[in-house]
């Protein structure tokens, strides 16, 4: 039977703030996992999502994938399955497909109206001495649009349920097809989207509208399937007691995530049995922090900072001040100049020393536009326009705005 490494959420062309490029953490991490392959002989790699940060990726993210994708020909590897998540460009993932399917990469961008696309979902993994070893089941992030799904007409439980309904009768279609193909091969299932077990900053955009419909339960995947690969959340954790996995991303995006452990996993599958899983820790490149306190023990803090890894650290600085003070990005960012080892500064914030009460005791000026939501946004003006915010509304809100977003990533 097949192994399977699992990973997500690469997010090539990632920048912090928006100018601090992560090329080279990404490319580190590529360099590992095509060694992870051959080591752990691994016979499918799965990547569920979000492969790019941009509907428009750089053309430095685009080398990074294309050159690993080459690499790819060099392992042992039989089959690469890539899905596109909501940050991807459905129409550019699914570009080059008639290229990479014959070097036994598979890759499924986007799903929506068309039957075809649902029908490219199903793949198999050749056995080595013939027949069938696996089927796949290569579900991409789908916007619940295209599943008939209308917030704004029904209220949100009746949405949820809608959701969970169409999900499960998806996966179920495709599950029959995969039975028909595999003669009693597992089955390896992929999706982009949000289950239950996720915490609040697990992803960087919501999807499924999470904040009023919850999370998916498990159940959306049909029982036959061996094991569900998922990709979104940035975080790696078992979704219930159940099949599907997250794997999160594979380098930290930001503090929260560099307070963890990366992983990829490795999976083996038999038939009718629970899938073996081993979590494979990524070699951490470098660490993004946070320093905060008094400007005069700020200075301290970075004249002390020290590291461990290949790069040094990205650095978020929280002065701490009794009023507003105009100097101290430049103190802080003079401070790090005279440092000399090569920290990078992301950004200075100032916070009242007395502490935050809640949202409106510091007022909208405690955080940068750069740590809104557009649902923050929404909620912020809804609240100063004397506008009162039902479930109602704020679903609509969110459906149009990943409608929004889906338009941008399909471009």
């Amino acid at each position: 039977m097949p192994r399977i490494l699992h990973t997500s959420d690469w997010h090539l062309g990632a920048t912090i703030e928006g100018f601090l490029a992560r090329d080279d953490d990404h490319r580190r991490f590529l360099e590992w996992l095509t060694s992870a392959i051959d080591e752990h002989a691994v016979d499918v790699l799965v990547v569920a999502g979000d492969v790019f940060d941009h509907g428009q990726p750089s053309a430095e993210a685009q080398r990074l994938y294309y050159g690993f994708l080459s690499r790819l020909s060099q392992t042992n590897l039989r089959k690469a399955v890539f899905v596109g998540g909501n940050h991807d460009s459905a129409a550019r993932l699914d570009a080059p497909r008639e290229i990479l399917d014959g070097l036994s990469i598979h890759v499924v961008g986007g799903v929506g109206a068309d039957e075809a696309a649902w029908e490219r979902a199903v793949c198999t993994v050749p056995g080595r001495t013939g027949g069938v070893d696996a089927v796949l089941l290569a579900v991409p992030f789908v916007h619940e649009f295209w599943l008939g799904v209308r917030s704004g007409v029904e209220g949100p439980t009746e949405v949820a349920a809608t959701l969970a309904a169409r999900l499960r009768e998806r996966y179920s279609a495709l599950t029959d097809r995969a039975v028909a193909l595999g003669g009693g091969a597992p089955i390896i299932a992929t999706g982009h989207l949000t289950c239950v077990g996720y915490e609040r900053d697990d992803a960087p955009v919501e999807i499924h509208r999470i904040g009023t419909l919850n999370a998916l339960p498990p159940t959306v995947f049909d029982p036959r399937i061996s094991y569900v690969a998922l990709g979104h959340l940035h975080r790696s954790f078992r979704v219930a007691d159940s099949r599907a996995r997250y794997s999160g991303s594979p380098i930290p995006l930001n503090i929260k995530e560099s307070r963890s452990r990366r992983v990829a996993l490795l999976v083996d599958v038999e038939p009718g049995a629970e899938p073996v899983v081993l979590p494979l820790e990524v070699p951490v490149t470098r660490h993004v922090i946070e320093l905060v306190g008094t400007p005069a023990a700020l200075r301290e803090e970075i004249a002390a900072l020290t590291w461990d890894t290949p790069l040094p650290p990205i650095v978020h600085v929280a002065a701490v001040v009794d009023r507003h003070e105009p100097g101290i990005e430049a103190e802080i960012q003079k401070a790090f100049a005279a440092h000399g080892g090569g920290p990078t500064l992301a950004r200075v914030v100032q916070r009242p020393s007395a502490g935050l009460a809640g949202e409106d005791a510091a007022g909208p000026q405690a955080l940068a536009l750069s740590e809104l939501t557009p649902e923050d946004v929404f909620r912020r003006l809804c609240r100063a326009r004397g506008v009162e915010l039902d479930d109602r509304l704020l679903s609509a809100f969110q459906s149009v705005s990943a409608a929004a977003i889906e338009g941008g990533r399909a471009s």
